[in-house]
């Protein structure tokens, strides 16, 4: 380990708590984690004709998503090639140009140049210089979400995704239709390190307590409060992915697991769903479907939730000490009004602003930061399952998984002992 993380891989697993405090650190993360880690962008469904596009702030930079005539996507940053400028404004449309407000430059949907006001005065004879484009930003897409990354080289996404994609699989499977974007998103910033929002994404050993507000709600609509003590599992994926599964899903979920959170009118459609994911799948698989809330993270900063409501969440740090969230809701196509407006309640009732959850991990969570910016408080423990070696969903082997990675990630930068100053 690098010294901020410290283990005896048997009864011990702790983290110093300079890690989420220190400026010097989150200036290495930049570049030795989201630098070059794969980074999701956007979902192929947010882009459903030929023209349309994106802008979107992604590791630190604005970029473009478009998609072409082919129906090939490409992804470039918005910047000029002239002086820097962005060329797009607008957050989402349709075009088949972008041009730079500063100077006029004009750019197609494949980065090239194709309007230079006076191109006269260049050494092209009038022609637009061919190798002033926009910056192309490498991208793959795995089953629709469309990931890029900044490095000079990568492996593939595929192979970065390892086990994480077949907990992808596993969500996609609750549906033969497509899954599509709810349009909208929830944004938010919290005053908090990026690492904390990363650890709290896979762990259920806070449900009970921080959510007590939320399961006291439920128990009010006549769910069946033993639900709440749910069994599961907590798994390492690999590369720092991470996943936590349990049930059964004391909130129902609009995929064929039916609760009295949901009109009554959905009982039969939702067992319908059932029965034909048992005929696809076979019982079992059928069960880890639709009678399971999943979380599963993607090193370093996405996390999808299956749960009550599908949706996803991307966060990145603007400092050591703050870290700006999106949150987009998911869902089917073959979905009717009903079961569509089912998971949407489901989704703002507890991730939206004035929902049950987001409030109280966010109070939480900032708590945390601030008495972290005393030293003196010394470690984070993460040894809960350690010792026994299990993988229930209420133990912490999930978030020793982004910890081991975090740390091999920075193993090769400035030492513990450097930064009793650096914060």
């Amino acid at each position: 380990m690098n010294g901020f993380v410290e283990t005896d891989n048997l009864s011990y697993f702790r983290v110093n708590r300079q890690a989420y405090v220190s400026s010097q650190v989150y200036q290495q993360e930049l570049d030795e984690v989201f630098e070059k880690s794969w980074l999701y962008l956007a979902h192929l469904s947010e882009l459903s004709a030929a023209g349309d596009f994106l802008t979107r702030d992604v590791g630190g930079r604005n970029l473009i998503i478009q998609r072409q005539d082919n129906d090939e996507i490409t992804v470039f940053l918005n910047a000029c090639a002239h002086r820097g400028a962005r060329v797009c404004a607008e957050s989402q449309g349709n075009t088949q140009r972008f041009t730079c407000p500063y100077h006029g430059w004009t750019y197609d949907g494949r980065g090239a140049l194709v309007g230079q006001p006076d191109k006269a005065a260049y050494e092209f004879r009038g022609q637009c210089d061919r190798s002033l484009k926009l910056h192309q930003v490498t991208h793959e897409v795995y089953k629709g979400f469309v990931f890029i990354h900044f490095a000079p080289s990568q492996q593939s996404l595929r192979e970065y995704l390892g086990q994480a994609a077949d907990y992808i699989d596993l969500i996609l499977d609750q549906s033969q239709a497509s899954l599509e974007i709810i349009p909208g998103a929830f944004e938010h910033a919290i005053e908090a390190n990026w690492k904390l929002l990363a650890e709290n994404g896979v762990d259920a050993y806070h449900l009970p307590f921080a959510h007590k507000r939320y399961l006291e709600y439920l128990n009010t609509l006549g769910t069946d409060p033993a639900s709440h003590k749910r069994t599961g599992l907590g798994l390492a994926l690999g590369n720092g992915h991470a996943l936590i599964m349990s049930g059964p899903p004391s909130t129902g979920r609009p995929i064929a697991y039916w609760s009295p959170l949901f009109p009554e009118q959905l009982k039969a459609s939702i067992a319908t769903r059932f029965e034909q994911l048992v005929e696809r799948f076979g019982q079992d698989r059928a069960e880890a479907i639709a009678h399971t809330n999943k979380s599963l993270f993607i090193f370093p900063n996405l996390v999808i939730n299956d749960i009550l409501g599908l949706n996803i969440r991307t966060f990145f740090p603007v400092s050591a000490t703050q870290v700006n969230v999106t949150v987009w809701g998911a869902g089917f196509s073959d979905e009717s009004q009903q079961e569509r407006a089912a998971r949407i309640n489901g989704l703002i009732s507890f991730i939206g602003p004035g929902g049950f959850g987001t409030p109280d991990d966010v109070e939480i969570l900032e708590s945390c930061q601030q008495a972290y910016a005393h030293s003196a408080l010394g470690y984070s423990d993460f040894s809960r399952g350690l010792g026994p070696g299990t993988q229930r969903h209420t133990d912490e082997e999930q978030n020793r998984s982004f910890w081991r990675e975090w740390s091999r990630r920075l193993s090769r930068q400035v030492p513990l002992r450097h930064l009793a100053l650096a914060v």
